[in-house]
């Protein structure tokens, strides 16, 4: 159901990126919204009166869109909690005595005879160890003869990984909505020697302190800077320089140079103020979502249990994650080498 719903979203999201969307600062401000829809009309013509009204420009507020994302994070929210428990307990609290149908029912089962001269559980620990599973053992006592369980895990915590994934789809989610609800932007243009606040509740005010424009030997451009000054209810802060691609940061809030105007040798910069309280979140769920897909993929969970007993042999089964591929055939390899091993012993 998660995946209908992700696939959902998804699609919406490539529609939606396919029509411009009306920013809130322009939607607030009629004389700007006329010059945007203007704009609109001029790239769409005849259409645009339809897609005014199907609301393909306000697509990211709108409940067609809104709706399943919801849908998509109640989905997340439900299944994680629901299967944390049980993934955590099998990432890091399984037990070494395996069950009985553990070992019946395993995908991979082999058997090898009893000898007495032998030290069977040993062969297999380092059998295991050198395939770079982590071994345990336990020994249960009963009136017939002593049983020797043995547990080799390799990559268990990598079974975690999907509640990364999850985790990670949540944060992306509440990013999305902190950036949407609760972000801003907002553009300023300050006159050379002006100042001008920022609004928005900031209490901050800009000023435009100088503008540069650096030029390589050649004298091509080589980048742009607005020298500003930020102030707090009269007195100033920070200052600093807004560059291209290199916003200046004041607390919250950003400001990136977008333009600028030059008159009499003197210059006036356009700066876009952003507050994007969801922009860490979105970065860390990023980068959790690309790290629990990593282990996922490349670190496949695999088990194999071992039951040794005095009179009736060594009995292995191994079982692994969908993307061990070649599990099947290493497990084969693996058996054959406690054979040999013991067979030399």
């Amino acid at each position: 159901m998660g995946a209908l719903f992700i696939a959902a979203v998804l699609l919406l999201a490539a529609l939606g990126s396919c029509f411009p969307q009306i920013p809130t600062a322009i939607a607030n401000d009629p004389e700007r919204l006329i010059r945007w829809e203007e704009s609109v009309r001029d790239r769409y013509g005849a259409l645009t009166p339809w897609l005014r009204a199907s609301g393909v420009f306000r697509h990211f507020r709108s409940p067609v869109f809104l709706v399943p994302l919801a849908l998509l994070a109640v989905a997340t929210l439900v299944c994680t909690l629901h299967r944390w428990r049980g993934t955590w307990r099998r990432a890091f609290h399984q037990p070494t005595r395996g069950s009985g149908a553990a070992l019946e029912d395993a995908p991979h089962k082999a058997y090898l005879a009893a000898r007495s001269d032998v030290d069977m559980a040993e062969a297999v620990r380092e059998c295991l160890r050198q395939r770079g599973f982590k071994v345990s053992t336990t020994e249960v006592i009963t009136t017939d003869s002593p049983t020797l369980y043995l547990r080799g895990d390799r990559h268990r915590p990598a079974s975690a990984a999907t509640m990364v994934t999850h985790l990670a789809v949540l944060l992306l989610l509440l990013g999305a909505g902190l950036s949407g609800w609760c972000g801003w932007r907002e553009e300023i243009t300050i006159g050379p020697d002006d100042a001008v606040e920022v609004g928005r509740g900031t209490g901050l005010t800009l000023r435009n302190e100088g503008f540069t424009i650096t030029r390589y030997p050649n004298g091509s451009v080589a980048g742009y800077e607005a020298d500003v000054a930020v102030a707090v209810e009269g007195r100033e802060v920070a200052r600093g320089g807004a560059r291209t691609g290199e916003p200046l940061i004041y607390g919250p809030v950003g400001l990136h140079l977008r333009s600028y105007a030059e008159a009499e040798g003197r210059y006036s910069v356009t700066l876009l103020a952003v507050h994007d309280p969801g922009y860490g979140v979105v970065i860390a769920g990023g980068f959790l979502l690309l790290l629990g897909m990593t282990v996922r993929f490349n670190f496949p969970y695999c088990r194999v249990h071992a039951r040794i007993e005095q009179d009736k042999g060594l009995h292995l089964a191994g079982r692994a994650g969908r993307r061990a591929w070649d599990f099947d055939h290493e497990f084969e390899t693996l058996v054959e080498e406690v054979r040999d091993m013991v067979d030399s012993a």
